[in-house]
This record gives structure tokens, sequence and C-alpha cells, in this order.
């Protein structure tokens, strides 16, 4: 089972930082107090989580498969945590996408 989650990764992290860019540039006020990336950062700290998620999944699933002393109910629970931490990025990506898309609707 071969799964490009390097590439699925970096297109949602370049999605994600070309969204930050368009929504800066379409903001008018800035404070000076606020960090500009805090946003960026915690979406790109929470792809790398799910991607290592998917990664040790991968690497338990490898080691089941060649015969190595692994509990399969931690197998398992490993599967279910990366596939539900996707899921929820995924959902996270649909959310960002709605907000862009009714911002880019209103009219300046």
């Amino acid at each position: 089972m071969q799964l490009h989650s390097n590439d699925l990764f970096s297109r949602h992290q370049e999605r994600i930082y070309q969204m930050m860019d368009q929504l800066s540039d379409r903001k008018q006020v800035t404070s000076q107090n606020e960090p500009t990336n805090e946003f960026a950062d915690l979406m790109t700290s929470g792809i790398g989580r799910v991607n290592s998620m998917q990664h040790d999944s991968e690497e338990m699933i490898e080691k089941l498969l060649s015969g190595e002393d692994v509990n399969q109910a931690e197998v398992f629970t490993s599967v279910q945590k990366a596939d539900m931490s996707f899921r929820m990025l995924v959902q996270i990506r649909n959310k960002l996408m709605q907000a862009y898309e009714e911002l880019n609707s209103i009219r300046v």
C-alpha cells in the first residue's frame, strides 16, 4: 500500500500558503502586535503531525507484514488515528476553502 503522503503534504502546504498570501493582500488593517504567520504556522504544524501519523501507521503495517513483533491492536489503532486525522484535515481544508470563496465573493 503506497500512499503519496509527501506529495499530499506539500500540495496542501503550498495551497495554504497561497491562500494566506491572498488573504493578507486583501487585509487592509494590520496590527503591529499580532504575528502575521501564526495561523499559517499552526496549519503547517497540523499538516506535519498528520503526515507523521501517516508515516507511523505505514511503518507499523510494514512491521506487521514482515513478521516483526507488533501487536495487531496497536497497528489497527495507529491506522485508525491516521485515517481520522487525515479526514479531519480534509474537513478543515474544505472549511477554509468555503471561507476563502466567501471572502472572494464579497465586493469591495
